[in-house]
């Protein structure tokens, strides 16, 4: 083989791989945008519980898709409508993780929860018991800076240590979920 031949052929071989490396890039961020469609139809889906929304729980359900692939992904977001135009890319929690009741229907001695000002928008938060996915409590929305201390649980929990989730909805000017956060949190109930 010349030295002309295998220059071509080397040429060749960049080329292939350049052409390579552009559909995988193509491939990945097709696969980011479509797991981030996902992510956003499973939190919009998860609103059906009461706080802002614009369709009811049943509605939802029906318009679902079993699963969401490249194929019909225009379909599904032609089906289920606007998405926001903004999604906050962090949330800053300020909260303690140990919040004590004196007894199930009283206020905590000690919960609290701020919406640091370093945020970016309002939010809200529902505690739910891992063990049974009941919510106990809904917060008011906090704007930025607003903290809320030592509230009494909406659903009066028995005597006892709980493992729960605080579920942070981060929410526009209208109150419409943009996205959310969860974290841990243990609930005591003295008696």
């Amino acid at each position: 083989m010349s030295k002309m031949d295998q220059k071509n052929n080397s040429t060749r071989k960049e080329k292939k791989g350049g052409i390579k490396a552009v559909i995988v890039a193509i491939v990945v961020i097709a696969f980011v945008g479509l797991v981030s469609t996902v992510a956003i139809l499973a939190n919009k889906l998860s609103q059906a519980d009461g706080k802002p929304s614009g369709t009811s729980a049943q509605e939802e359900v029906k318009e679902q898709k079993s699963v969401i692939t490249a194929d019909n992904i225009e379909e599904v977001l032609d089906d289920f409508g606007e998405l926001p135009d903004y999604i906050p890319k962090n949330y800053t929690v300020k909260q303690n993780s140990d919040w004590r009741f004196p007894d199930g229907k009283s206020e905590s001695t000690n919960a609290y929860v701020e919406n640091s000002t370093s945020n970016e928008t309002p939010v809200y938060f529902d505690l739910m018991v891992d063990a049974t996915g009941e919510v106990v409590y809904s917060s008011p929305v906090l704007e930025l800076g607003a903290k809320i201390e030592n509230f009494a649980l909406d659903k009066p929990l028995e005597k006892g240590e709980y493992e729960c989730t605080i579920i942070y909805h981060m929410v526009d000017e209208n109150q419409n979920e943009l996205t959310y956060v969860n974290v841990g949190v243990n609930v005591i109930v003295e008696n």
